[in-house]
């Protein structure tokens, strides 16, 4: 049996700046039957010692160290030591409003839910930080519970898919059932782990909440240059997705439209790369990936920095 309402998953790493303002915004959730499992993942600087002065103060707060792995394998790490009915994950620099976790939870039990998803709006930690991180949706759907593969569709055709892991709160069972987990040692984990979600899912419903408050700061992983890291870590998520369909083949043109989307806007981004880069991820869009990326996606992305000098 569970012992506790939802569990908050929290890996850390390196953010001593910020790490107390979010575990605190959990803390002072409405919705006091929880856990914060916090995996601290390898941090060098003051981070475990300011978790260390929290974790005296509260109970419910449960720290596993470890060497540096990443996000991904932290997130799982922390799935494996939740004991929690519902499971949300946190980023260690973000914050959460006081309400979240308790509407969520009420909406899954009161509906049988596997998922609930919300949104979520940017906040600055410096003037120079861009201002191009768009989280809200804009999305007009009916009250209803919905099949995942229905709303990844309209969210799909109507550009509001958002895939931070963030944002959706999701039932223990229904992701032990499906082994959903994170794709360790890639950029972009969430890309799969949210479309999975959508995928396996059928009772799930949307709460049109501004629950979750993203800080934008420099050098994090939101905020790094477009990289070879963030195709390759495309790619890995375009490949698993597309083994998906050889056993689900009734998703099979959700998954290829959701593909063409997440590909061409993708490679697109890409066009600021070395050219023997681009060269490469041509080779592989037309080699691998032809069935989802266009001819004009390939021409931004050999010939766009030209046409910009």
């Amino acid at each position: 049996m569970n012992s506790f309402k939802v569990s908050v998953i929290i890996p850390v790493y390196n953010t001593e700046l910020y790490i107390k303002q979010t575990v605190e915004s959990i803390q002072k959730q409405t919705l006091y039957d929880i856990e914060i499992i916090i995996i601290n993942d390898g941090s060098t600087d003051n981070s475990l010692s300011l978790l260390l002065e929290l974790s005296k103060q509260d109970h419910r707060i449960k720290i596993f160290s470890q060497e540096n792995q990443g996000l991904s394998i932290s997130r799982n790490t922390g799935l494996e030591k939740a004991s929690g009915e519902f499971v949300y994950f946190m980023d260690s620099d973000d914050l959460l409003e006081k309400d979240a976790l308790e509407i969520c939870y009420q909406k899954c039990i009161a509906e049988k839910l596997d998922f609930v998803f919300f949104d979520a709006e940017s906040f600055y930690a410096e003037n120079t930080c861009p201002r191009n991180y768009q989280y809200q949706r804009n999305l007009q759907i009916s009250d209803n519970v919905w099949q995942g593969t229905e709303l990844l569709k309209i969210q799909d055709q109507t550009g509001n898919f958002r895939t931070s892991a963030c944002l959706s709160f999701s039932s223990s069972s229904f992701l032990k059932k499906n082994n959903i987990r994170f794709y360790p040692h890639i950029i972009h984990e969430d890309e799969l782990y949210t479309a999975l979600l959508y995928l396996n899912a059928t009772r799930v419903k949307y709460i049109q909440r501004t629950f979750f408050k993203r800080r934008v700061r420099k050098n994090s992983i939101t905020t790094r240059p477009f990289s070879m890291k963030n195709i390759q870590g495309y790619f890995t998520v375009a490949n698993e997705l597309k083994n998906y369909t050889y056993s689900q083949a009734a998703v099979r043109e959700i998954i290829h439209n959701h593909l063409s989307k997440m590909l061409n806007a993708a490679i697109r981004n890409a066009f600021k790369l070395p050219a023997k880069q681009r060269l490469y991820i041509a080779k592989c869009a037309l080699m691998d990936y032809s069935k989802y990326v266009n001819c004009k996606t390939i021409c931004v992305l050999l010939f766009k920095s030209l046409l910009k000098r």
